[in-house]
């Protein structure tokens, strides 16, 4: 930019020159015995007036360059951040580049994303993603008067009262006051805000803030389209890959996952040394349940359940439809004695629930039992596939003795 400025800064001294030599010629051509403080007096006009105005046409061709220049660096950014898109298939990851490149474009050193559909809450790691918050030191500590502090808000009519709200009270929470200008840009289509990105800077003049809105509004609305695009795209994307290893009436993960995640985490167990424990569980008598209430009254039962055994494991646990009614549970770093504690409390939780009591149908309270059998590593295998086999054995053996029962698989001689 400095190079081209300085050419231009050349151009325009040559051209002076030029027209200087050229005039002063002429006036020799025409009157050869006049002297030289005569040719001066005579071309001194025409070389002001001349002078004047290429100083004029090269200042506006300056300011249109320089604008041109700069709005050529806003659409290679938006390029830019166009490219950095298409790296990324997850929802979370989009999100915080879409808040880094906004970042870049406002020239701010901190931000946050605030998510606010629920699609999108699905796939992101929190409501609100952050940049640079806690290592932003640009204004000190030193808090900003509300009065002294812009607000610059792109589309404020897409903003509902409740997010700008929920904005204001980020705004504390995230130490914002040390800005001096704050930047709230809202993602929305179809009439409905997805997300609200907040940037802030602490020091940026009123002019330059002005300068910043005009500038970047017709970027900021191309790019706001495309991140939605690209926002839509990974949920679809997300979407599918959850259909792919999920039960669709329980919403539980299936069987073909459930056996890809003991095979990984049973190698990490092994490297690491840690016991990992799997159960499998079984309604007691659900096919009279089912011949009793029908089969749309038995998928509902089933939903229930694996709401209710959800709610009952660990975060680090995982639960999956095995088959029909049977469920697997898969607990890293639990041994047979820690896996028989959570069993009790989801044999409890289970056979206090009282299923189907939302449906007028059904006159009278259906409580049901499960049975459940553990196998644990190293205790009684060593690889997931003889740990699943040992865990169905000792299921066999909760029915065989009663039902509504737990058996921790104990081998033959034993």
């Amino acid at each position: 930019m400095k190079y081209r400025n300085k050419v231009l800064i050349i151009t325009e001294g040559c051209i002076f020159i030029v027209v200087t030599a050229a005039m002063f010629f002429s006036i020799i051509w025409i009157d050869p015995v006049a002297s030289l403080p005569q040719v001066f007096r005579i071309i001194l006009p025409f070389l002001l007036i001349t002078y004047v105005s290429i100083f004029i046409v090269f200042r506006i061709l300056t300011y249109y360059y320089l604008l041109l220049l700069h709005q050529k660096q806003l659409i290679e950014k938006l390029n830019a951040s166009f490219v950095s898109f298409g790296k990324h298939v997850k929802t979370d990851d989009l999100l915080k580049q879409g808040l880094e490149s906004l970042m870049g474009f406002c020239k701010c050193p901190m931000g946050i994303m605030l998510v606010v559909d629920e699609r999108l809450k699905k796939y992101a790691s929190g409501e609100v993603i952050t940049l640079n918050i806690s290592t932003f030191s640009g204004g000190g500590n030193a808090k900003t008067d509300e009065n002294d502090r812009r607000m610059i808000t792109f589309f404020p009519s897409d903003i509902p009262t409740d997010i700008d709200k929920k904005i204001r009270g980020l705004l504390k929470e995230y130490d914002f006051e040390k800005c001096r200008t704050v930047v709230t840009i809202p993602f929305a289509a179809g009439g409905k805000v997805k997300t609200v990105a907040v940037v802030g800077v602490a020091n940026m003049s009123r002019k330059e803030v002005r300068k910043v809105f005009d500038d970047m509004k017709h970027i900021i609305d191309i790019f706001i389209r495309k991140l939605n695009i690209e926002l839509e795209n990974s949920i679809l994307h997300e979407e599918i890959n959850r259909a792919s290893i999920t039960d669709p009436l329980t919403q539980l993960y299936n069987r073909r996952y459930f056996n890809k995640r003991a095979k990984e985490e049973f190698v990490k167990a092994k490297r690491m040394g840690f016991p990992v424990s799997v159960m499998i569980s079984d309604l007691d008598n659900f096919k009279n349940y089912v011949d009793t209430y029908g089969h749309p009254k038995g998928d509902i039962i089933l939903m229930e359940i694996a709401s209710v055994i959800n709610k009952a494991v660990r975060e680090s646990d995982m639960v999956c439809r095995f088959g029909g009614d049977e469920f697997a549970y898969l607990l890293p770093f639990a041994s047979s004695v820690e896996a028989n504690a959570l069993a009790e409390r989801i044999k409890k939780t289970v056979s206090q629930f009282v299923f189907l009591k939302d449906d007028a149908d059904i006159g009278q309270s259906v409580h049901i039992t499960l049975s459940i059998g553990i196998a644990s590593f190293p205790e009684h295998g060593e690889n997931e596939q003889d740990i699943i086999s040992k865990a169905d054995n000792a299921l066999f053996l909760s029915k065989k003795n009663g039902k509504n029962m737990i058996s921790v698989y104990k081998d033959k001689e034993g």
